[in-house]
């Protein structure tokens, strides 16, 4: 009697389940999708792609913008003084300059080299892998390879092979010629 009982229950139980699920797919087939209302439901979608889409206009307008201030923000600049002068020179991307670069702040004797330039020689010698080969002009700031010095020409050279151009003078063209004794290197920010 108990094992007719339980039987009787779990038929119970199963038939409960199964009109609760015929119940609920029947809301479904009550409610049935419309062709109105998918028309109203693309209609409403159209918007917000365009907003996506003005979204990311607006976040590559932003990219845009912020790596223009990053390449602002790279340049180089170095300025060489003396008691009495000052000379400001804007570097190249070579990897020579950026090693330059990283070396300051400096304090070095700069010296006099033939007619048209000053040397001086940075702690440590600068990579010309990529740095293009000078044609040397009044202002032109090089490196010469062979000797690992750096040349602030203030007249004109032309070029010469392992002189490898760092950059061009700014400012104070004038007084690189002037240049004598302790000179500090740093750089401009």
């Amino acid at each position: 009697m108990l094992k007719r009982n339980t039987i009787f229950i779990g038929v119970i139980i199963v038939m409960i389940f199964s009109f609760m699920g015929c119940e609920m797919l029947g809301k479904n087939k009550e409610h049935p999708v419309s062709e109105q209302d998918n028309v109203l439901n693309q209609a409403e979608e159209i918007p917000v792609i365009e907003t996506e889409t003005k979204q990311e206009q607006s976040n590559e307008e932003e990219e845009n913008s912020r790596l223009s201030v990053t390449e602002e923000d790279e340049v180089m600049k170095i300025k060489v003084t003396s008691k009495e002068y000052e000379i400001i020179y804007e570097l190249n991307e070579s990897q020579a300059a950026k090693d330059l670069y990283a070396q300051l702040p400096l304090t070095l004797e700069v010296k006099d080299f033939s007619t048209n330039e000053k040397t001086f020689y940075p702690p440590e010698e600068l990579d010309i892998s990529d740095a293009p080969l000078a044609n040397a002009e009044k202002g032109s700031l090089c490196y010469y390879s062979p000797w690992a010095d750096v040349v602030m020409f203030y007249e004109h050279f032309g070029q010469g092979s392992n002189l490898y151009e760092l950059g061009e003078v700014i400012s104070g063209k004038e007084d690189i010629e002037k240049l004598s004794g302790m000179i500090e290197i740093m750089a401009v920010e």
